[in-house]
């Protein structure tokens, strides 16, 4: 027979939802492996920036009043969707493991991966007042990064 309800909740709960959410708490604030902690979080953002440099590449050729008149266009746009997809994925799978105040800051290198692969392989322009802020952007990573340890 289980308790009375304000016994419940005076008591935080049913001991089995109580046991779930401590252990839910505890895998949270467990230190992250390197994989959940670091390198999933990066190959989320390598992907998903690989994912935006495809979206630019798919933009030049596909018209989205006649899209099945460009069909490499289209395999293109598929593509980046679906490493959108797995990334996301990826990136769920991670925040399971790691807490995502501690993950969450990695992504802001996807500010840094795109311009860089926009200049190197779409041969844009990137502003030097840009690159300074891409710097800025490291630099606060490595602060962070410097808390972590």
């Amino acid at each position: 027979m289980l308790p009375a309800r304000g016994a419940q909740s005076a008591a935080g709960g049913h001991p089995a939802v109580r046991a779930q959410r401590l252990a839910g708490e505890a895998a949270v604030n467990a230190q992250p492996g390197l994989w959940w902690g670091l390198l999933a979080p990066l190959t989320c953002v390598a992907v998903i920036s690989t994912g935006q440099l495809l979206f630019k590449i798919a933009s030049a050729s596909v018209d989205f009043r006649r899209p099945l008149d460009a069909p490499k266009g289209l395999l293109v746009l598929s593509v980046a969707l679906a490493l959108y997809a797995a990334a996301t994925l990826l990136w769920v799978a991670a925040l399971k493991h790691a807490p995502l105040g501690r993950v969450y800051p990695l992504m802001a290198l996807s500010f840094v991966l795109v311009p860089l692969g926009s200049f190197v392989l779409l041969r844009e322009t990137v502003s030097p007042s840009y690159w300074a802020g891409v710097a800025l952007i490291v630099a606060g990573l490595a602060v962070i990064g410097r808390s972590w340890s």
